[in-house]
């Protein structure tokens, strides 16, 4: 019978998080032409972007009861497929309603495809030695840096539809062949009635750890927010090239890499729940403060202001990095419930939450007229991040 040997299956494993990482974050960068597509104000195009929450809650309520009943293979394989084609879709329309239907889409496959791979992952760990959640969203994260860096430099040169489209295209296929490579190690259909979970399980077991998801959703939002408004807020706000608008989430991102990759080293001198408290007051304030400054600055000196900003993510990029994946160990730590169930009752809350919040910062910013005022509000909730670290302490 095949196998994957520890090794190879370290890199496959990794490899899923970064790939579904590049095709994810890769229309970000070029939200700014979008918007203009869709003819939408700040308000109405945020408002849009966030109904991808309605898909990926459904599918978080249900995918891990999926995972369970059928295997991690089949319900990976499914919305891969899904997410593929809807982003083929997505960023060729320039009706409201079909980018709808495409971005509820997105929501339901890449929330189902985010708990097939978390589930791998906890179970990876198993068998691969120096595999950690750290190290997988760390992957995750430079997947997402690469897309930004690429988006920067071709999109004077490739058009929205044939950058995501193909890429689309190429990162479904690639996916596809290492899901089948992984074949021999993925997470199998429960056959053991003893350990049947039905589906009213999905509502009788459902609990929510106010700590661990208040922590999570604390911490992460920045990093949502970046995704969503850091290249609309150099172009519009600071009047920088297209190109150059991409550099503050490329910041952001480096950061969170750096953070990521050494959570070990970290973990080893510092008490996890301390640094969580440190990072979070520390990555919050610097964002906050340098975002003060950015918008003090004259128009004319758009560079001074360019830098400001990214040091301002910079800032938010390393208090979030390590905070996040604590919070989402802590989380499948605390369950007694499989770990893809875990994952989703935790991204229900987490997703229903991130729907509200990111609504009130785009029409914070709608009413204002200054993207800087919605900002504050992610950078004080990372900050927030440090009263609930006390639920990543290991018992």
């Amino acid at each position: 019978m095949n196998t994957v040997k520890p090794a190879t299956e370290y890199k496959l494993i990794q490899a899923l998080f970064f790939v579904y990482a590049f095709l994810l974050m890769s229309w970000i960068p070029r939200f700014p032409e979008i918007k203009a597509n869709l003819s939408l104000n700040l308000g109405g195009f945020g408002t849009l972007i966030s109904t991808a929450a309605i898909g990926g809650v459904v599918s978080l309520f249900f995918s891990g009861h999926l995972v369970h009943k059928y295997g991690i293979k089949r319900v990976i394989l499914t919305n891969l497929w899904i997410m593929g084609i809807a982003y083929f879709f997505i960023v060729r329309t320039e009706s409201a309603g079909i980018f709808l239907i495409c971005n509820i889409a997105i929501g339901w496959s890449s929330s189902a495809y985010h708990i097939c791979i978390n589930a791998q992952g906890f179970d990876a760990m198993e068998r691969v030695k120096n595999l950690t959640v750290s190290r997988l969203h760390g992957m995750w994260s430079l997947g997402a840096l690469l897309t930004a860096v690429f988006s920067a430099f071709i999109v004077n040169y490739i058009s929205l539809a044939l950058h995501v489209g193909g890429l689309a295209i190429i990162a479904t296929l690639v996916i596809t062949a290492i899901v089948q490579r992984l074949t021999p190690v993925l997470v199998k259909p429960n056959k053991n009635e003893e350990d049947h979970l039905p589906l009213k399980t999905l509502f009788t077991s459902f609990r929510i750890d106010w700590l661990v998801s208040g922590g999570f959703l604390a911490a992460v939002f920045i990093e949502l927010s970046t995704g969503d408004w850091s290249a609309i807020f150099a172009k519009e706000r600071l009047g920088v090239s297209p190109g150059l608008a991409a550099l503050p989430y490329v910041v952001f991102m480096i950061a969170i890499i750096t953070g990521r990759l050494n959570a070990g080293k970290l973990a080893i001198r510092f008490h996890v729940h301390h640094m969580v408290r440190f990072l979070a007051v520390f990555g919050g304030g610097g964002f906050l403060l340098f975002l003060a400054i950015t918008v003090q600055i004259p128009a004319e000196h758009k560079s001074l202001a360019l830098a400001t900003t990214c040091i301002a993510f910079a800032f938010a990029g390393v208090g979030s990095s390590v905070i996040t994946p604590a919070f989402f160990a802590a989380a499948n730590r605390r369950s007694s419930l499989p770990s893809a169930v875990v994952i989703g009752q935790m991204g229900v809350v987490n997703v229903s939450s991130v729907f509200v919040v990111k609504a009130i910062v785009a029409w914070t910013a709608q009413f204002t007229d200054s993207l800087a005022i919605a900002l504050t509000i992610p950078g004080l909730m990372l900050i927030s991040a440090a009263i609930f670290a006390r639920a990543v302490k290991a018992d």
